[in-house]
């Protein structure tokens, strides 16, 4: 599909606290994002970047913070580039965020090392051959790692991140041997982790972890995160995270 066939649509989301673009076809941002950006508010300080930025949800979120002074947001996929410029431009974020087309792999040609404070990032959660490909490439190249490895968001992060900033990022549990493993060889130890569950009586699907580039060894579990009640609606955990949106 070519991106001018796109439809773009104007949603108002959680009762008019956020409103994005996004496109009737293609990447739609998640409730990932919505978790990793209210984990992330709670620790985001200084000169942020964003791996992957997408469309842009994670700076929109983390411009209205006062300890963000400015966020990078890098995106190797055009068109989501100019979806993220758009939502910047219409919440009046622009002064406080630039979002740059390029390879995350490619971070040392772009910046000099260590020139963040804070690195976000929602990374692609599986590997090739595994999980089904989404037709539409937008999502395959957000989900599957097509265009760059847990490996190189992570070694982007380290180079990217000053001594004792932090890394905040989304993933799978499935895969939180293969983080854990990636962070701690690029001198990024766990801190803490929380999980998030779709109900008390389900496992967790999502891990939202927080590293320190070279921090000590020392790891909190946070309370878990449940997302839903048994009658299927939002806990008060959850009511409590999009309410602070």
């Amino acid at each position: 599909m070519n991106r001018n066939d796109k439809k773009i649509e104007l949603h108002e989301l959680f009762n008019g606290r956020l409103n994005l673009y996004q496109t009737q076809k293609g990447y739609r941002f998640s409730i990932d994002s919505i978790l990793l950006g209210h984990f992330a508010s709670k620790k985001a300080v200084g000169k942020v970047a964003d791996l992957g930025t997408g469309s842009g949800v994670l700076p929109v979120f983390l411009a209205r913070h006062q300890k963000v002074g400015s966020i990078t947001g890098i995106e190797i996929q055009e068109e989501l580039v100019e979806l993220a410029e758009k939502n910047i431009i219409h919440n009046n974020c622009q002064e406080k965020v630039n979002i740059q087309c390029f390879d995350i792999k490619k971070v040392a040609e772009a910046f000099s090392p260590e020139a963040f404070d804070t690195v976000v990032t929602n990374p692609p959660f599986y590997s090739l051959g595994s999980g089904r490909i989404n037709s539409e490439s937008e999502n395959a190249i957000a989900r599957h790692e097509i265009k760059g490895t847990l490996e190189d968001f992570i070694i982007g992060a380290s180079f990217l991140l000053k001594c004792g900033g932090n890394f905040l990022v989304v993933y799978r549990p499935a895969r939180l041997a293969d983080l854990v493993s990636e962070m701690r060889k690029n001198r990024i130890e766990p801190k803490s982790f929380q999980f998030v569950h779709p109900s008390k009586t389900e496992p967790a699907n999502i891990v939202l972890v927080e590293g320190v580039k070279g921090a000590g060894t020392e790891t909190k579990i946070l309370p878990p995160l449940i997302l839903y009640k048994e009658n299927g609606k939002y806990t008060e955990q959850a009511n409590a995270v999009f309410e602070n949106i």
